[in-house]
């Protein structure tokens, strides 16, 4: 599989960050063994498309990885598909349609950390979302973001996946997007706050602020708690 690394696209949060472009149709099986990566049994029946995803955040993870001195250990997916990392290392991978990356921080300062990339929702799209995606709490603040951003429903989606990705190990339960509502922004951040507990360490009222980055026809987010 073709891959280009993408040194532009950074992490604001942490010093070990890897991005990369690859081209999902040059994939092949043996891509795994190339990059010294074993093939998840769970992925037997999956896709190419799939599989190639699955490839591309490993490969970021490694590089990642290796940046805060953490060679040869592959982070596979637990029962759950969560990551799983090496001791005392928190990470997040994310990919969409033919980017992907991974980040990592050490986890003495924090319980989690989020990261998503998404290619802008077609405005057809963001309108027939909005109803899934949106709670009542937040609709005079996603008003405001609607007046000076141009995809307001791609930044906010993506700001809440990353949220997911950093409170999931402290919460260990999935939950819907109405758990969290965005309640201030600016340029370059975005608030939200937990509208119910969520367990003992994330209880109703508890906020999170979502650091977000520009470029291209994508959007990055990422969090850490």
């Amino acid at each position: 599989m073709y891959f280009s690394p993408l040194p532009s696209v950074q992490s604001t949060l942490s010093n070990a960050s890897f991005a990369l472009r690859f081209d999902m149709d040059s994939f092949e099986q043996q891509d795994f063994e190339t990059h010294g990566l074993s093939f998840p049994a769970k992925l037997d029946k999956a896709v190419p498309k799939r599989r190639a995803e699955y490839l591309a955040g490993r490969i970021c993870a490694q590089h990642a990885l290796s940046m805060v001195g953490v060679n040869d250990f592959q982070v596979h997916a637990g029962q759950d598909r969560a990551p799983i990392w090496p001791k005392n290392v928190l990470g997040a991978i994310t990919h969409s349609k033919g980017l992907a990356m991974a980040v990592v921080i050490g986890a003495s300062a924090h319980k989690g950390i989020g990261l998503d990339i998404e290619h802008f929702m077609s405005d057809k799209r963001e309108h027939d979302l909005q109803k899934h995606l949106l709670c009542d709490q937040e609709q005079a603040q996603f008003k405001l973001l609607s007046h000076v951003f141009s995809h307001p429903l791609t930044l906010v989606f993506s700001a809440k996946e990353s949220i997911f990705k950093a409170l999931y190990p402290s919460v260990n339960a999935f939950f819907g997007f109405e758990a969290a509502a965005l309640i201030e922004f600016n340029d370059t951040q975005l608030r939200f706050e937990i509208t119910k507990s969520l367990s003992d360490l994330v209880p109703k009222g508890t906020q999170v602020t979502v650091h977000y980055q520009q470029f291209e026809n994508w959007l990055l987010t990422e969090c850490y708690v």
